[in-house]
């Protein structure tokens, strides 16, 4: 079974009847085609903890949509499409653009709604990035202080010594009790559904027998 665009037939339904005649292997859940149906079904696969909004009430963004789906990009080669075709191209589920605190554009596919839950991924790390940014901005935070003047608990854990910035930038360090090579290596490891693992490894001086933390892609 290949990866499948959303302008596709319809492809046989992953874990669908019972029992499931198309079973998710559990090693390849992030590769192509299983990330199509495994990125709106994460918690029925791996331990997943709720991210809770707290007490503040949520805001009903104002609404000024307009058709971008002719608009002109360029896609993955160089080549002019549509926003339309990108998003094809690109095996995306959800796609929002907000302009002047409004949204303008919003699209659904592969089965996907408002209400869904995606696995975010690396854009957790984008969002939380800007909010860290607003409040650094408005005196709230420092980024130049000890993360444990924040979270007294990680006093004892490898986190200790750590600034904001490292755990920002992903660069913090901890020593490793698990036996590694005298030379540490960084995988890049590709888990678009488009297909193929890809790894590129480089070593990293002065990192020996230390890992670093904040990286699913570390190995």
């Amino acid at each position: 079974m290949e990866a499948y665009r959303n302008s596709d037939p319809a492809p046989p339904q992953i874990m669908a009847g019972s029992p499931p005649t198309l079973i998710l292997p559990r090693i390849d859940w992030d590769r192509p085609p299983w990330n199509r149906w495994a990125f709106q079904h994460i918690r029925e696969i791996l331990p997943t903890v709720e991210v809770w909004r707290g007490h503040g009430h949520r805001r009903k963004l104002p609404r000024a949509e307009r058709d971008l789906d002719a608009l002109l990009v360029t896609d993955s080669e160089g080549q002019q499409t549509t926003l339309a075709g990108l998003l094809d191209e690109t095996y995306t589920d959800g796609f929002l653009v907000i302009k002047d605190g409004a949204v303008v554009y919003e699209r659904y596919f592969n089965g996907m709604s408002e209400r869904s839950l995606h696995l975010s991924q690396s854009m957790a790390k984008s969002v939380t990035g800007m909010t860290f940014g607003v409040l650094a901005g408005r005196g709230v935070v420092d980024p130049a202080r000890l993360v444990t003047d924040y979270l007294p608990e990680l006093a004892t854990t490898g986190w200790a010594g750590a600034r904001v910035q490292h755990v920002l930038d992903m660069t913090p360090a901890f020593a490793s009790r698990k036996s590694m090579l005298t030379t540490t290596r960084i995988s890049a490891r590709s888990t678009s559904p488009r297909g193929g693992n890809q790894y590129r490894q480089a070593p990293i001086p002065g990192f020996a027998g230390r890992r670093m933390c904040g990286s699913s892609s570390y190995s």
